[in-house]
């Protein structure tokens, strides 16, 4: 028998409570997850991904978060979801887990919305939009920020880096953890993320969920490391292999990863070891790749039944306790999904929420910073200096932006968009490695907690690297989950400079089709500011295409005072009334050219530069369009799908009555930019080119 001196029973006590509330936690989650293994099998959800085999790591990771902390989470992290939501001491009353927190929402009522949401029924996190674990709950009134998943593995993880750089950038000391499996840590955004993190010392904490089988992949086929805390040292971070099956060693792990992240040592990768004990997801059949002997093993050491074992021997988890709480859990479980089951399912117009978040109405600050104040009136400025000048005016005036990008700092941009402001704000305009991916999902993390991110590529072409955090996490966060992403991504685009192939791209389209992103041409410089500022205030992901060839050939006088452009809105550049030139970016300029041109042989075209394409001015191409009678749509992208497609495709369901003659479009052919500049014009939608198709619209 061991006698503990007073001093050491003060100690244990806490200690007991704790390792009570880890079972608590992880026999909730083992019911909760049986109950939805049985509703797939009568057909109540179409999908299942079981967290069982998994507990010991989750919810130790969820209760080392505090309050403002973020949970990033993947599918077989429900434990940790549990831990982050419900508040112990009502969800478990009597048991002495000290006085309700007074912050969260009542147990009964977020478990009860969880199950809504797992179900798919019009009242859970996201009314039916996002399916499982992909849906967002962040309530930091409540102190909890829980960002769900994409389908895509590896891809919140620069997400997660992202909050942990909020709070980094602010001062605070909260952390991020993340989860990945062994098969996600393949990806690239697993080694972006990660070496970001590293690099500007982060608050992340990266837990490697290893089951040993990605999917069916077994993990030798995945990497040839002998563990996957190796890398650690790689990215210079702490990293350690654990015994993913043991909450209590979990525990001691996470306090020290939390510890170096809350003293702003950076990150810490957690490998925790797990037996596969499901398949990827239920009904899948893939379990079958484990080698029953295998499986066997995992088995008997399933890790809820075997902490309940631990705590009977240690004396914390007596019979009448133990039945006690499982009664409890028992009785929440079934109130919650019963409920859920019965309750009806998304309206219809959920459906068509929208894609974008509202723009505030007052986007003009009513006293202009003093950098605008002090603007004076010099005459010209060239398409490239009014860049620079909107971003020290949105610096100045703002300081939740912060400028991330290759060679920016004090380099000052590849085209000097940023010059004179790193050594102004040298925290906020931040160089970063070669990480496409990572920068812009790091951006996108950083606007969910406030922060209004302006990412530069070094050439639009590169963009084609980040094109899944684009398109897949940010253009898609309004509709799924009704929260902002207020980033800016600068583009330096197009030809007509000799850069070849891989330079000289202009990509807007792969954007315009894709709903939730906004996308900006500007022409002009007077543009090339109002536009960007009007894009930083925005509170959506803006999408800003800068011609390359006009960023020292064209210059505007900037207009006084806080000259916030609005987006969404085309300008007619030169009236006229037998033919519409439509166009935008460089190709304006072309399209003014020839319509000048022109009038020596009396026409006069009517020329709308479109500034952006998404949201399309309709209402003031249409307008024109009415009135000429003709349309030719000019721009620089390839003709096949580029945006001229669509406009043309509109302006024939909406104009044609009004029209004198077929719809005609000036575009770039469908082949990739040469180097040679004399090959390069070839292709490009030139004056000549306009002059001979107005041409002939005008004479049809």
């Amino acid at each position: 028998m061991t006698v503990h001196s007073p001093e050491t029973a003060a100690v244990a006590a806490p200690a007991s409570r704790e390792r009570l509330l880890r079972y608590a936690y992880m026999k909730l989650t083992r019911d909760f997850d049986a109950r939805f293994e049985a509703l797939l099998l009568t057909g109540r959800v179409s999908k299942w991904y079981s967290e069982v085999g998994n507990e010991a790591t989750t919810i130790p990771a969820g209760l080392a978060l505090g309050p403002g902390d973020a949970l990033c989470t993947l599918h077989r992290d429900l434990g940790a979801i549990l831990a982050v939501y419900l508040d112990p001491a009502r969800a478990f009353p009597g048991f002495g887990f000290g006085e309700p927190d007074g912050r969260r929402p009542e147990p009964d009522h977020l478990l009860n919305r969880l199950a809504l949401q797992l179900l798919g029924k019009g009242d859970g996190f996201s009314q039916g939009v996002e399916r499982s674990f992909h849906y967002g709950y962040l309530a930091p009134e409540h102190g909890i920020l829980h960002i769900g998943m994409i389908s895509h593995l590896g891809s919140m993880i620069p997400v997660a880096a992202g909050c942990a750089f909020a709070f980094r950038h602010s001062g605070s000391d909260r952390v991020a953890i993340n989860f990945i499996g062994e098969g996600g840590t393949s990806t690239g955004d697993f080694h972006e993320g990660l070496n970001m993190a590293a690099v500007w010392r982060l608050p992340l904490i990266l837990v490697i969920e290893n089951n040993r089988y990605a999917f069916s992949t077994p993990a030798h086929l995945q990497y040839a490391a002998a563990r996957l805390s190796d890398r650690g040292a790689g990215y210079g971070i702490a990293a350690e292999t654990v015994d993913g099956n043991d909450p209590d060693v979990m525990a001691e792990a996470l306090r020290r990863a939390v510890d170096r992240a809350r003293s702003g040592q950076g990150p810490t990768l957690i490998e925790a070891m797990l037996g596969r004990m499901r398949g990827h997801s239920e009904g899948d059949d893939s379990l079958k790749v484990v080698p029953p002997d295998e499986l066997a093993v995992y088995r008997a050491g399933d890790p809820v039944p075997a902490y309940a074992r631990r705590l009977e021997e240690a004396g914390i988890l007596d019979a009448g306790t133990r039945e006690r709480l499982e009664t409890r859990i028992a009785a929440m479980v079934e109130t919650a999904i019963a409920r859920a089951i019965d309750a009806p399912p998304p309206a219809p117009e959920v459906a068509l929420r929208p894609v974008f978040a509202p723009v505030p109405p007052t986007a003009r600050v009513p006293e202009a910073p003093a950098v605008i104040r002090r603007r004076k009136q010099t005459g010209e400025v060239t398409y490239v200096d009014a860049i620079n000048q909107a971003l020290l005016e949105e610096m100045e005036r703002d300081p939740s932006v912060v400028m991330m990008g290759q060679d920016i700092g004090a380099f000052e941009g590849a085209f000097r968009t940023t010059r004179g402001l790193h050594s102004r704000w040298p925290h906020r305009v931040l160089d970063t490695p070669i990480a496409e991916s990572g920068t812009i999902g790091i951006a996108i993390g950083a606007s969910l907690l406030g922060y209004r991110p302006v990412v530069e590529m070094q050439f639009a072409d590169f963009i084609s690297c980040g094109f899944n955090q684009l398109v897949n996490v940010a253009a898609k966060l309004y509709y799924r989950w009704q929260v902002p992403c207020p980033i800016v991504v600068r583009l330096p685009t197009g030809g007509g400079v000799g850069a070849g192939p891989f330079h000289s791209q202009n990509d807007e389209g792969w954007f315009a089709q894709t709903p939730g992103l906004k996308v900006v041409c500007p022409a002009t410089a007077e543009d090339a500011m109002g536009l960007l500022k009007a894009a930083i205030r925005d509170p959506n992901p803006v999408m800003l295409f800068e011609h390359k060839f006009l960023y020292r050939r064209i210059k505007s006088v900037l207009p006084a005072g806080d000259a916030v452009a609005r987006i969404g809105e085309a300008r007619v550049m030169r009236p006229g009334r037998h033919l519409t030139l439509i166009a935008y970016g460089a190709a304006t300029w072309t399209a003014l050219e020839a319509a000048e041109e022109l009038t020596k042989s009396g026409v006069e075209a009517e020329v709308i530069d479109l500034r952006t394409l998404v949201p399309y001015d309709e209402e003031t191409v249409l307008a024109s369009v009415r009135r000429t009678g003709r349309a030719l749509i000019v721009h620089e992208a390839p003709i096949t799908l580029g945006f001229g497609a669509e406009v043309a495709a509109r302006l024939a369901d909406a104009a044609f009555p009004w029209l004198d003659a077929p719809i005609r479009r000036v575009a770039y052919p469908d082949r990739p930019v040469p180097y040679a500049k004399n090959l390069e014009k070839v292709l490009l939608p030139d004056k000549e080119k306009v002059l001979a198709a107005a041409r002939e619209l005008v004479a049809y």
